[in-house]
């Protein structure tokens, strides 16, 4: 397992290079596929085969291991894995979309040619989530997965709520510094969180890759009060990913969140990523680090070439493919969470108690509100803090409100995970 290709050589594809070139000596890179194989570059590839396509390298007969760093659900990605799969070659990626796209498909593809597909860098960055889950807790009896699988909206969170700067503002100074992308959709819409825990919620409860059962919501709806708010009744605002198992059913999802300030990921910023593993046995493991750039990335590619060059061929799911279990996804509606209820009203007598009306009639209890002066003239703003009671009615409730003549705008709400 010495000889390897590498697809795309970008930011993750330079973080493994450069590593594998200062400490492993021993590894060939056989070739490279590149864009402009002629373009000039901080590193030099002047002793290395170079092409502009992709498909070369699922071909040639002297690559063991393909490093797909292209990135992409389909398209390129997707057709060089497959024949590179085909051929024999081992897989290395650092590509969610695709496998949660199309996981299921290469992955048995993977095993009717003896060969395996490896994604710890697909996860969480450098943190070593996969091989945690794959080759040790998955055996605890899994229970629950959850955490902040997005560097770039944390950061943009951790930013709003510390310099009280808007959504707009830090997301344009994330883009300047590299944190987000030019078109940052997939990051801010929950998308790319979404990939991940799909994955994660097949590795650790054996059942197929299903990304059309993740509920998704972004962060682009958080305002700058919520922060305020949400901290003044003891709570931080982070987006999560969650996965969760439940008898003969389970559940994932991603969406902002309401937890408690003293909760181990309340306490993750910036552009840290977390993962939190329940299980029967150990209980909670807590795994904290960067989720995103060149060195984390690339040393989680280099782990799992080191995994296949010592013969740890290990099943991409822990189990094989044709063993997972179809068990029913619940729907969100279905769930039940404690919400934060946000409304700008008219400041007149008798609006608050029409709310209230509202709520009780749909047997949905205050535990907490708070009242205070809207800045647009002659408005109040009103947040509420319900007990737990299923979203299908909660939703109900909203829709209510919103008919009312007197609110200025649709009521926000996030959910609350009061016991991570």
């Amino acid at each position: 397992m010495k000889n390897i290709g590498i697809a795309g050589f970008g930011t993750v594809g330079q973080g493994f290079y450069n590593q594998i070139k200062r400490f492993y000596k021993d590894i060939n890179i056989v070739q490279i596929a590149i864009k402009n194989p002629k373009k000039k570059r901080k590193v030099n590839l002047k002793k290395i085969k170079l092409t502009s396509k992709v498909q070369d390298l699922a071909i040639n007969p002297d690559i063991e291991v393909l490093i797909e760093c292209i990135g992409g659900s389909s398209g390129p990605a997707y057709k060089l894995v497959k024949a590179a799969l085909n051929n024999k070659k081992h897989i290395i990626t650092a590509n969610k979309a695709l496998l949660a796209i199309h996981g299921n498909e290469l992955i048995k593809i993977a095993k009717k040619n003896d060969v395996t597909i490896n994604y710890e860098a697909a996860i969480a960055g450098g943190i070593p989530v996969v091989k945690a889950i794959r080759e040790n807790l998955k055996y605890n009896n899994i229970t629950k997965v959850y955490g902040i699988l997005n560097g770039t909206c944390n950061y943009i969170l951790s930013r709003m709520e510390r310099e009280e700067k808007d959504f707009l503002s830090v997301l344009k100074d994330a883009q300047k510094l590299g944190f987000a992308e030019i078109d940052p959709t997939f990051d801010i819409k929950g998308i790319d969180a979404a990939h991940k825990i799909t994955l994660l919620s097949s590795l650790a409860f054996n059942i197929p890759i299903k990304f059309s059962q993740t509920y998704t919501e972004g962060i682009d709806k958080i305002e700058l009060d919520d922060f305020r708010f949400a901290s003044e009744f003891g709570y931080k605002i982070k987006l999560l990913g969650i996965a969760e198992r439940k008898q003969d059913s389970y559940e994932q999802r991603v969406h902002p969140c309401l937890i408690r300030e003293d909760s181990e990921v309340a306490k993750v910023d910036n552009e840290l990523n977390a993962v939190v593993i329940n299980d029967e046995m150990v209980g909670k493991t807590v795994l904290i680090g960067p989720g995103a750039g060149g060195k984390p990335t690339g040393a989680a590619i280099v782990a799992d070439l080191l995994d296949l060059k010592r013969g740890n061929l290990n099943s991409p799911l822990g189990e094989s493919i044709l063993s997972s279990k179809k068990i029913k996804n619940i729907n969100i509606l279905n769930s039940h969470f404690a919400y934060y209820l946000k409304i700008v009203v008219k400041d007149e007598v008798g609006v608050m108690r029409r709310i209230s009306d509202i709520l009780a009639r749909n047997k949905i209890s205050i535990d907490q509100q708070k009242q205070e002066h809207s800045n647009k003239r002659g408005y109040a703003t009103i947040v509420i803090i319900t007990h737990i009671i299923k979203e299908k009615i909660v939703l109900k409730a909203i829709k209510e409100i919103n008919n009312m003549k007197r609110i200025n705008n649709k009521l926000k709400f996030i959910r609350i995970e009061g016991k991570l």
